[in-house]
């Protein structure tokens, strides 16, 4: 999985933050109808994973939101760095000029916490995604300290085929 920071808008992030405007913007009014008003030079804190399959006819983008308003915690593993929440799930299927978004429900989305200046980096946790062809699923999960996070392994199917 890969990671997008939809806070400020980059050229690099707006496919993302196209399949998720109306979330992002809902998150935004959300920090502003409790006075915040920091982030009006952009948007309030948005994280994004994502995994892309391309092929020569259409494109598909499995796409996971991390927002304050969207997430809810499944659990915290700090000796890790790791925390675990349960947030929203879109799929877009590009075909041409076409674009369908398709809500998926939830998954996990695997945030980390920063790393101490000077400190060696040796990740303990991971998220993964891959692609079955013949099945026409993603299997998407986490993994922390060489486990799998409970109720975090799921296949999810890419509808229309």
């Amino acid at each position: 999985m890969s990671y997008a920071d939809l806070q400020k808008p980059s050229p690099q992030t707006a496919t993302y933050l196209d399949i998720w405007k109306d979330a992002v913007d809902a998150n935004n009014r959300a920090y502003k109808a409790r006075g915040d008003q920091r982030f009006s030079d952009g948007n309030a804190p948005a994280t994004e994973a994502h995994f892309v399959i391309w092929s020569s006819t259409k494109s598909v983008v499995l796409s996971i939101l991390n927002t304050v308003t969207g997430c809810t915690l499944k659990e915290l593993r700090a000796a890790a760095g790791a925390t675990v929440k349960r947030c929203p799930l879109r799929i877009a299927i590009y075909e041409g000029l076409q674009v369908r978004t398709l809500d998926g429900g939830h998954a996990c989305f695997l945030e980390l916490a920063s790393p101490v200046a000077g400190a060696s980096v040796t990740p303990q946790a991971a998220s993964y995604a891959s692609y079955d062809v013949a099945t026409k699923t993603v299997k998407a999960g986490l993994i922390i300290d060489h486990q799998a996070v409970d109720g975090c392994s799921q296949n999810i199917a890419l509808y229309p085929p």
